[in-house]
């Protein structure tokens, strides 16, 4: 019996690996399709969750020289380092059925790691500052768009304040990054095992979802030492400051869209029309601000009473 499950895993694995490699050479040559590449471990989270890690490592390896053999040895180096201990440590809790928030916040923290990790890693091996390189991109971005604004006769901040600002930002958006990717991961893997009829704790549907009850206290905590380090030496306050708010606005952010995602729901809209209601408010940035707000005030006021309903 044992055989035939191993059997039956490593068919699994391999074919992962072949569905995980298509879609990542995909990604590679289709360019608005790259996007999509942070999805990858999902295919692997659930072999971890059927089957265990022995097998990712086993699926992650096959995809490996399949890419490398048909794109070079660059992609799967990254692929590997980005995303490999990441799916390996969210996969090994998805298998003992931990908590949502536990599987997403070790996620995170994993995937913050690796990549800082893989940046130190490229500058000591090809002698490339990843964090150079990205503020020349954002560079050219910005005198791009400052430049498109005063051909238009509007005033534009000064291209030296903005940089100034996304610069500041940068250690911030990784975590901002880490997290989306981890809890996108999680919804699309909770998604997949659900109709392969595995059972799962997994997060409730999205209008439901809301953070643990004690993210106000702990965000409240963590802003005022932030505030207070103004007052050690050797410490940059506002930049720290500037990064945990945005830290902070996303992660209300994500439960501001899901308590008006309630509430439009309960309007019986259809599924449809409420998706692309959402996705307007998500890509009208003056709206960001807001949605974080009440994201806020619901989670300390809980204003669709899931506490009470127990969702």
């Amino acid at each position: 019996m044992n055989l035939l499950s191993d059997r039956k895993a490593l068919i699994e694995a391999s074919l992962m690996a072949t569905i995980s490699s298509f879609f990542v050479i995909s990604f590679i040559y289709i360019p608005f399709l790259s996007l999509l590449l942070i999805l990858l471990p999902v295919p692997f989270l659930v072999l971890a969750t059927r089957h265990g890690n022995r097998y990712v490592v086993y699926s992650f390896f096959i995809t490996s020289v399949i890419v490398g053999a048909l794109t070079g040895i660059i992609y799967p180096v990254f692929i590997v380092l980005i995303f490999g201990p990441m799916t390996l440590i969210m996969g090994y809790f998805f298998k003992r059925k931990a908590s949502a928030y536990h599987v997403i916040g070790v996620g995170t923290l994993v995937s913050i790691l690796s990549i800082f990790i893989t940046i130190q890693l490229v500058d000591w091996v090809a002698g490339i500052y990843v964090i150079d390189e990205l503020i020349q991109m954002l560079q050219s971005v910005i005198d791009h768009q400052v430049a498109a604004l005063e051909n238009m006769s509007i005033e534009a901040i000064s291209r030296e304040e903005i940089l100034s600002y996304f610069v500041i930002i940068i250690p911030g958006a990784f975590v901002v990054q880490s997290l989306l990717i981890c809890f996108l991961n999680y919804y699309m893997t909770a998604a997949v095992l659900k109709r392969l009829g595995v059972e799962q704790q997994e997060l409730p549907e999205f209008s439901n979802f809301r953070w643990p009850g004690n993210i106000v206290l702990g965000s409240f905590i963590i802003f005022t030492m932030s505030f207070a380090s103004r007052f050690i030496e050797g410490i940059y306050a506002e930049t720290l400051l500037t990064n945990i708010t945005l830290i902070f606005a996303f992660v209300f952010f994500l439960q501001g869209i899901a308590f008006i995602s309630f509430f439009i729901k309960k309007t019986r809209i259809n599924k449809p029309l409420r998706m692309i209601i959402l996705g307007i408010i998500v890509i009208l940035s003056p709206l960001l601000t807001i949605v974080a707000f009440m994201g806020l005030v619901d989670a300390l006021f809980d204003m669709r009473k899931l506490k009470k309903s127990g969702a």
